[in-house]
């Protein structure tokens, strides 16, 4: 991804406690089992099973994934816009 940090966004999901419910490969004490594992995440079709699997997608479902699916179990965290690439570009290496 351009303009794009991947390694910043590993620590970013560390930070932003994304591993307190997801696995993250890579990311240190990301074990979690509430939500999907994380692996492979660049090959996934979707992102929470509805929106396409690209850049902005993932972004805005990181950035509030409670006005995209009101209800769901991903809290909103206040994940900044430049936060959010970063993390992205993480998930993506993940392939």
């Amino acid at each position: 991804m351009a303009n794009a940090d991947s390694h910043r966004g590993a620590e970013l999901i560390s930070s932003y406690g994304c591993g307190g419910c997801h696995e993250v490969p890579g990311v240190v004490g990301a074990t979690g089992v509430v939500g999907p594992p994380l692996n492979e995440f660049g090959r996934r079709v979707y992102v929470a099973g509805l929106l396409r699997n690209t850049p902005d997608n993932l972004i805005d479902w990181l950035k509030n994934p409670q006005s995209i699916v009101p209800g769901n179990a991903m809290p909103d965290l206040g994940v900044k816009d430049r936060d959010a690439r970063d993390m992205a570009a993480y998930l993506y290496s993940l392939d």
